[in-house]
Order: C-alpha cells, then structure tokens, then sequence
C-alpha cells in the first residue's frame, strides 16, 4: 500500500505537471500526450487492483510477472517524476528573476518525459528480450593441450517467470546454446525469484538446450524460497525439494556443495558448485572446504558461484579454481548504451565480465532473465560462451 501511495503521487504530479506544460500547445500534442498518459495511469490502477485483490499461490508465474512488471512502470514513474521535479526547480528561479513562465522549459520537461516513456517501453517489449551472444576466451596456465578449444556455455539469472507469456522466446534461446555445440552448460542460479511454482512447465523447454559432456546447475540466492512472503522451514524444504526435480528435470546435475569428476574433450575436469544464501548484499554460502578439499590440484577445476562477491571465498589451502563462473547482479538491468558502465558498479565489486587473480578467474554474466522490473536498459540478457586456451 506505502508503495501505491507514493506511487499514485508520482503519477498525481506527472498528471499536474503534463497539463500545465501543454497550456498552449496544439491540439494534436495535448492529445497525445494525455492519452500516454492516461494509458500509463490505466495500467498502474489494473496492477493495483491485481496486487490487492490476488489471492491465489504468490509464486504463481503470472503473478510473480505482474509484480516485475509494476515494479518496471514504478521505475519509469519515479524516473519521469524525478526529471520534472528537477526541471522544476532549475527554472523555478530563473521564472522568478524575469517574472514570466519560461514555456521553453515546459517544452523540454514533455519531450523529456516522452523519451522516458519510449525509453521503458523499448526496454519492455524489446530490450528484455534482445538476448546477446557474448564471447570470450579465458587464458589458463599450464592447461593440459587436450583441453584447449574446450567450449563452455555459461547462463545464469533465468527468473522464469519473467518469462510468462513469452516461452517461446525462451524455447529460440534454448536452441541457439544447442546451436554453439558446447562441451559443457553451465548455469549459476536463480531459476526463480519467489517459489518453485515459477518453474511451471518450463523443464521441457530448458531441456531442449543440449551439450556434448553435460549440464552442470547450482542454485541462487533466490532458489531457496527465502523470497516468498508466506516462507517458513516447510515451504523452505519444500521449495528446495521441487526446484531440485525441476532442475534435474531440465537436464542438469544440480551441484549443492559438491563437486564432480567428469571427463571432457577426452580428459577428467572437476565441476564444482556451492550455494548461495540471503538476501541483497546481506549474503552466505556453502562449505567451500567440503567441495574444494578433495580435488586433486592436477585437475582442471571450474567453480560455479551464484554470487561473485564470494569469489575470494574459494581459496582452499592456497589453492583456488582455475575458473570461477558467476551471476546474480544482472547489471541492475540498466547502464550507458553499450552496457560499459552501471549503477550495479557502486553495489558490486565484481558486476560483468572477466576478474583475475593470480592463476584464477572469475567470469560474471549480467544473466537471461529480469528480476524486480520487468525492464532492461542498455544491459541485454546475454548467453555467455567461453573458450578455454592455454595462456
């Protein structure tokens, strides 16, 4: 309800901001403007309505969607309020010094406001779903020839439900990892945001998404229920029991604080993965030693780690993985065209791309899925492919 009402006063202010801008214009650009914004007011009491009135299973996919997609109009309401007030107080004074309403300024604060509504709905309808192929190749030292060339699929961040409505996409993703031919598929987490309904059917899909030495998962911060407002230790259980046939289901070996020996190219590789807990930046993880302790060092060692800011974790008698591979920040899902640059930089120390240590190397994908806004801003959902060759 706190969150309705300070929205609803956003949208008040917009509303009264809007009209006294268009004082004047044509009669064409009140129209149109009015009608945006009486769309936009539309859909935000429908989604008012919906969140008050629901009362089915929370975690029911198109109810964890419309919760990301009030939560993507929350993001463009408080950015368009934000810019008029702005606005407003840049040319409050200058208004007063030569008591006259500067009309440039009502004209500059409706084209502001356009571009922030044309902004979000690109990132909306097109932007969340214009899944990049991301390449790089990871240099390791003293790595055993036979595995160079050696290919690995890395995705993370589903949020399932955040593809509600749109499974077919999700099946053209699926096939285009089976299209790169990896020797492995790895993914680090977050199948869900609330609650193993989110999975729905959507085992049959993941499952299309092919390697040629197997499927390795570890879940996220999300995974474990902890996010559903109705939780406690049954759900908590009962979550965990699900989302692990549903993951097993979609054709991965679910690695909870385990580690595996399994051959690749013709050669034994270990494939490790602990869990992540909590909530925000308030994380934990699972027993690094009990995963780590009995890889023998000759081996060629892959660590997946939902959250990177546990990367510095992994080190286990002086030794760590050759390669760490996370995701969890999503980029915050927004950054500068180009996706170099974001706000997830003041949250995380290590939010995209390649971190090095030593002989060690974390990558972080920004993820597929949207999480909190059903909204991506110059951050795409990305299919990470990495190379590995010999440094």
């Amino acid at each position: 309800m706190l969150l309705f009402m300070i929205l609803l006063l956003f949208d008040l202010w917009l509303w009264y901001a809007l009209i006294t801008d268009l004082k004047g214009r044509t009669r064409i650009l009140r129209i149109v403007f009015l009608v945006v914004k009486a769309s936009i007011s539309m859909v935000l009491l429908f989604l008012f309505v919906w969140v008050v009135a629901y009362r089915g299973e929370y975690a029911d996919p198109a109810n964890a969607f419309i919760r990301i997609v009030l939560g993507a109009l929350t993001a463009m309401l408080v950015t368009a309020g934000s810019a008029y007030l702005v606005m407003a107080l840049l040319t409050w004074l200058p208004a007063r010094l030569m008591r006259r309403r500067m009309s440039a300024a009502g004209l500059i604060n409706i084209t502001i406001f356009m571009l922030i509504v044309l902004l979000f709905a690109d990132g909306y309808f097109r932007q969340r779903f214009d899944v990049q192929i991301v390449r790089e190749e990871v240099a390791v030292p003293r790595l055993d020839p036979a595995l160079s060339g050696m290919k690995i699929v890395l995705v993370s961040d589903l949020h399932l439900s955040s593809w509600h409505g749109h499974y077919g996409r999700l099946d053209k993703v699926m096939s285009t990892i089976s299209k790169e031919q990896p020797d492995l598929l790895l993914n680090t987490g977050d199948f869900v945001t609330y609650g193993w309904q989110e999975y729905g059917e959507c085992d049959t899909i993941l499952r299309k998404a092919v390697s040629k030495s197997g499927a390795f998962a570890v879940v996220g911060n999300h995974d474990d229920g902890t996010y559903h407002p109705d939780y406690d230790e049954r759900y908590g259980e009962e979550c965990r029991t699900m989302l692990e046939k549903k993951i097993t289901a979609s054709g991965y070996q679910l690695l909870s604080d385990t580690a595996i020996i399994t051959s690749c190219k013709g050669k034994e590789i270990a494939v490790a993965g602990v869990v992540t807990h909590g909530h925000r930046l308030d994380m934990s993880y699972g027993n690094f030693e009990k995963v780590l302790g009995q890889i023998p060092d000759s081996l060629f060692t892959i660590m997946l780690l939902h959250d990177p800011a546990g990367w510095l974790l992994t080190s286990v008698n002086g030794r760590m993985p050759h390669l760490t591979l996370s995701g969890h920040t999503h980029g915050l899902q927004a950054g500068t065209p180009g996706g170099r640059r974001s706000p997830a930089e003041r949250f995380h120390e290590r939010w995209r791309g390649t971190y090095k240590l030593d002989e060690s190397q974390l990558f972080v994908t920004t993820g597929l899925g949207s999480m909190g806004m059903a909204v991506r801003l110059f951050m795409p959902p990305e299919i990470v492919v990495l190379t590995v060759i010999p440094e």
